[in-house]
């Protein structure tokens, strides 16, 4: 007993890392039809309200319509963001290399450490930065394509797929894979609702404060940190660092860059740990550590795309595994 239990479990470790080394390799294609999963799980309301109303198969096309509408606004709204940082880093590069740093007022450390990271900062690394960025949006532009194709075969199938399933799997067993597929789908709505309401407050908050400090491209700032809100940690993180950065060469003041900073970090707090745990409840008790695991895991495993689908996949997995275990040998 002991040694079958032993190589059972070397075949789950072994099953794991080949599934995991077919995710990497595969990412071309698990990588969208994750997304498109996703997808079809947010728009499923709207898709059976538009079938209430008009022949099914329109309303499969008006869903995917206002899918792919959204979709092309996130890629439009991150590429109109990071080209205004791009042009300003272009225009303004010389302000990079001349401003003076405040340092009498310093810690002699802290002015020693800031003079040694001015001495080798090269504005030429941060535009490859941005650069690289707005490279990879434009080879996801490939990743949204093959997305949207999925999509749109998930959602003229969404009526057949619990029938086909219980035929496949039996009538119990395909009943409870529906019922945990439905959970699923409302968790994850759920989930991206409270998200979008946290990420519109904070594009918002993010725009106004940088309108009242009087830094350039606010609508920019608040235009990003909408977007990478839906990132845990690393999106605010992005968002709070670049406008600071940015603060402190056109004020040319390390008071003005650590207000910055210290405000940006003060409204993501609120959001972040205040208004979105008062949204969730109890309903999403995800540990943050988890969280963390699951954006890193993300980006290992698909790169940036992966960092904002890290977080709807712990959830999905979260669901699953929250069920009785009565429930989950059902799926079996």
């Amino acid at each position: 007993m002991r040694e079958s239990s032993v190589a059972l479990a070397a075949l789950v470790v072994i099953a794991a890392i080949l599934a995991l080394g077919l995710l990497h390799l595969a990412g071309a294609v698990f990588m969208p039809l994750a997304f498109a999963l996703l997808i079809l799980a947010l728009a499923e309301p709207a898709r059976r309200w538009l079938a209430a109303r008009v022949p099914v198969p329109l309303a499969a096309l008006c869903t995917l319509v206002l899918a792919a509408g959204a979709v092309t606004v996130f890629f439009l709204l991150a590429g109109w963001g990071f080209g205004l940082v791009a042009q300003w880093i272009i225009g303004n590069a010389g302000r990079f290399r001349v401003f003076n740093l405040e340092s009498d007022s310093l810690h002699p450390h802290v002015a020693l450490a800031m003079r040694m990271f001015l001495d080798h900062f090269n504005v030429t690394w941060l535009l490859k930065a941005i650069q690289e960025i707005a490279v990879r949006l434009n080879s996801m532009l490939g990743l949204a394509f093959l997305t949207i194709i999925f999509t749109a075969l998930g959602l003229f199938e969404l009526d057949e797929a619990p029938g086909r399933l219980r035929r496949a799997l039996g009538e119990r067993r395909g009943a409870r894979w529906n019922a945990a597929a439905a959970r699923v789908a409302a968790r994850l709505r759920h989930y991206m609702l409270i998200r979008t309401v946290a990420s519109i407050l904070t594009g918002l908050t993010v725009w106004l404060f940088a309108l009242y400090a009087g830094l350039e491209l606010a609508a920019a700032w608040g235009g990003l940190a909408f977007l990478l809100n839906y990132i845990p940690f690393l999106g605010p993180l992005i968002a709070t660092l670049f406008p600071a950065l940015f603060a402190f060469v056109q004020y040319e003041s390390l008071r003005a860059g650590v207000g910055v900073l210290l405000a940006l970090n003060f409204i993501q707090v609120l959001y972040g740990c205040y208004l979105e745990p008062r949204l969730a409840g109890s309903a999403f008790a995800l540990s943050p550590l988890m969280v963390m695991v699951a954006v890193f895991f993300g980006g290992w495993l698909w790169g940036i795309p992966g960092t904002f689908i890290g977080g709807p996949m712990l959830v999905a997995v979260a669901t699953i595994l929250a069920r009785p275990s009565a429930d989950a040998a059902g799926l079996r």
